[in-house]
């Protein structure tokens, strides 16, 4: 088993003292020129690197934030997590990843272990468990004084940082330029009532029905999860029932509807000349035939910039709670149809 070369190997080989290696190392002014050269010409050859990580404990700061997502195969969490990457480099931090697969247990464990590693914080993308779970994560990073940052939802009833978009408005602008667009017969495909994302982009839609005085019913919205399969699967069952196609459907992401894009097609109907199409998060995803998807698009990229914002502001000594809320923008490209005059 190969053995690190440590600093002691260093300075026992160019017979000097530990505190002098370390001078040479960090270029300090009270070593000599030719001995600094020598020192470090030794420590090369002999392959030495600096445990980073012992020296981030002397000075109570290790440059390490600990990522703990839920599926990191999803799009949009790796699309935000190469953003959360490149900003935190940019600050002199590195990013240790976590992936929770959506398990309560797993993820409380990868907490702790994250403390054990002495992260300076940690950035949490939540997964849908109850509020009373989150308040005890919440209690114990505060009596390990380890910050926490919120990611993409927020943890109702708990008081803690976040960076999260606004998925009622980007709903709401979704579903409304439908209705301008002619669009009365609209259905919601994808996510899980049981879920604070999805009621929030309910909530969205409901309002730019309301505003319109159009009527919802439960049968304006299927369930399908997140998945690309799942919508596949939702829109074909929903074809294969022979039940009247809406004129526009309305997905809880990109992958969804990229799904129910797949089905329509093998059925031949036409997007967006029989049925209209809207996604969201705007994530660059491969198709066997490009679809020019009109989508809500989630800023990723300011919200990297926002969370590694705060995790600096938290990391100085701030005592502040920062919750950033960004805007979405609909994105729109070719995949919904005018079918009478606008409203």
């Amino acid at each position: 088993m190969m053995t690190m070369t440590t600093i002691h190997d260093v300075a026992k080989k160019a017979g000097v003292s530990i505190a002098a290696v370390s001078y040479a190392l960090n270029n300090k002014k009270s070593i000599g020129k030719e001995k600094k050269e020598l020192i470090l010409q030794i420590a090369e050859e002999m392959g030495y690197v600096p445990n980073s990580l012992a020296k981030g404990l002397l000075k109570g700061k290790t440059n390490i934030i600990g990522l703990i997502g839920t599926d990191i195969k999803d799009p949009y969490l790796a699309t935000l997590t190469f953003q959360l990457e490149k900003y935190a480099r940019a600050s002199g931090l590195f990013l240790l990843l976590g992936n929770t697969g959506s398990d309560r247990e797993h993820e409380q464990e990868i907490i702790k272990q994250f403390v054990s590693k002495n992260v300076d914080a940690i950035l949490l993308f939540p997964g849908m468990y109850e509020q009373g779970s989150y308040q005890q994560i919440v209690n114990y990073l505060r009596k390990v004084k380890t910050p926490l940052i919120c990611l993409d939802r927020d943890l109702p009833g708990v008081k803690t940082n976040y960076v999260i978009p606004d998925l009622e408005e980007g709903e709401y602008a979704a579903a409304r330029y439908l209705i301008e667009n002619g669009h009365k017969r609209l259905l919601y495909l994808g996510g899980d009532t049981l879920h604070i994302t999805t009621q929030q982009r309910h909530q969205g839609f409901k309002r730019a029905m309301d505003e319109f005085g159009l009527s919802l019913s439960d049968s304006n919205f299927v369930n399908c999860g997140y998945s690309f399969e799942e919508g596949y699967e939702a829109v074909s069952a929903l074809i294969r029932s022979g039940a009247s196609l809406p004129t526009a459907l309305l997905t809880t992401n990109d992958s969804v509807a990229l799904g129910a894009y797949k089905a329509l097609r093998q059925n031949s109907i036409r997007v967006p000349e029989d049925v209209s199409l809207i996604g969201y998060d705007d994530i660059a995803l491969p198709t066997i035939d490009a679809l020019p998807l009109t989508t809500v698009k989630i800023p990723l990229e300011e919200m990297a910039r926002l969370a590694i914002d705060a995790t600096n502001q938290l990391l100085s000594g701030g005592n502040m709670t920062l919750q950033y809320i960004v805007k979405p923008e609909l994105i729109v490209r070719e995949s919904v149809k005018a079918i009478e005059l606008k409203l």
